[in-house]
């Protein structure tokens, strides 16, 4: 499909320190017309399923400004530039919920939207995690960890309680390799 399409030219349109989008104006050899697709650039993500030693979930619940709501989701964040992935997923598990493991294993990668987004999402399990390491927050983090069964679990995913798309598909990776 790739040779249908022919780059013609980019357009950086706007910078600021969490990402920046860009023009790509594409001529699509079928149709004999170009069009402009808008591309955002961000830093990959570490998005983390921690399990604790009886079973249980650890979540997340915080304030998103995108939906204006309190949302749950598996812990995650940024994966700092020359960051080794795995150690970016402990760190964010530690940050967000005062949890360590020392057993991270990895899932796979996820491709957030590759419609207009070149990031990538990594997705780990920790195992046997424990409250033994310290909540270190970013400024503007504000996360409450949140303890549930698996049972408990599947019902909010029923319910949409847990609707976050990229814990939705680290889980689906967790259940479907582990």
């Amino acid at each position: 499909m790739k040779k249908k399409w022919q780059f013609i030219k980019e357009e950086k349109v706007y910078s600021d320190n969490i990402l920046s989008i860009r023009h790509l104006e594409y001529y699509y050899k079928t149709a004999d017309k170009s069009m402009v697709f808008t591309v955002q650039d961000m830093s990959s993500w570490a998005v983390i399923v921690p399990v604790t030693k009886n079973g249980e979930f650890i979540l997340v619940k915080q304030f998103r400004a995108g939906t204006n709501s309190d949302t749950l989701e598996f812990p995650g964040g940024s994966i700092n530039k020359n960051e080794d992935i795995a150690h970016a997923a402990a760190r964010e598990l530690q940050e967000e919920t005062g949890a360590v493991s020392g057993s991270i294993i990895p899932l796979g990668v996820i491709d957030p939207n590759p419609a207009f987004m070149t990031n990538k999402c990594y997705a780990f399990a920790a195992l046997d995690c424990t409250f033994d390491g310290v909540q270190q927050l970013d400024l503007f983090e504000d996360t409450e960890p949140i303890v549930v069964t698996e049972d408990g679990f599947k019902q909010m995913l029923k319910t949409g309680e847990f609707s976050q798309s990229l814990s939705v598909a680290a889980y689906c990776l967790y259940k479907n390799i582990l």
